[in-house]
């Protein structure tokens, strides 16, 4: 009886944990994404790239930043916009390296197998408040308290400028001639990789 009574509650809890919008909440956990529901729009021009780059590479910029788009679109609820001026936040990256390394070769010293390591920086910013929401939140540090002199006039606090940290992200593909894995298609892997792992970060409390 005890244990009836206990898979009836649970039972009850689940049922009550069940949203409209499909996403199941129970005992204070939820399977709904944490994005700010206050951001509603973000511009994302095309990636800098400071990256050397050769042939496979070119416009490889491009590539990860339309994969952020479609990324963004499909997992928020936030709509990208191509004017600045109409958005609340906007994301920046940076494209800063592209290296390419020999796993293993054959007989022939032919490339067998080698990784594509793919670097970006990136920023976001509250564009209505200019607060930095890619920084990581870090405690400041205490000074020591200063001995109060009332005959001294302290001067007026100046706000102090947010400065952006970027945030570093990096991906890596496989090119595996054998099994048909090459340039282009670790490229696409890399840029898809960037952009959900960037979201990834945009929905956790930065």
């Amino acid at each position: 009886m005890p244990r009836l009574l206990t898979l009836s509650l649970l039972a009850v809890a689940a049922l009550s944990g069940c949203q409209n919008d499909r996403n199941f909440k129970l005992f204070g956990y939820s399977t709904q994404p944490q994005f700010d529901e206050g951001i509603r729009t973000v511009y994302v021009p095309v990636f800098k790239n400071i990256a050397f780059e050769t042939t496979p590479y070119r416009d490889f910029e491009v590539d990860i930043s339309k994969a952020l788009v479609r990324e963004i679109e499909t997992r928020t609820r936030m709509k990208v916009v191509s004017n600045r001026d109409e958005a609340d936040t906007e994301l920046l990256g940076k494209l800063v390296s592209i290296r390419k390394g020999v796993v293993n070769v054959n007989q022939q010293s032919l490339i067998r197998e080698a990784e594509i390591t793919t670097t970006v920086d990136i920023v976001w910013r509250d564009l209505r408040t200019g607060r930095i929401l890619s920084n990581r939140r870090q405690r400041p540090p205490v000074d020591a308290p200063t001995p109060f002199d009332p005959s001294v006039t302290l001067p007026e606090p100046t706000p102090e400028r947010e400065k952006a940290i970027p945030a570093q992200v990096v991906a890596v593909g496989r090119i595996l001639p054998e099994l048909g894995e090459s340039n282009a298609t670790a490229n696409q892997a890399i840029a898809n990789q960037l952009a959900k792992q960037i979201v990834n970060m945009m929905e956790s409390p930065w």
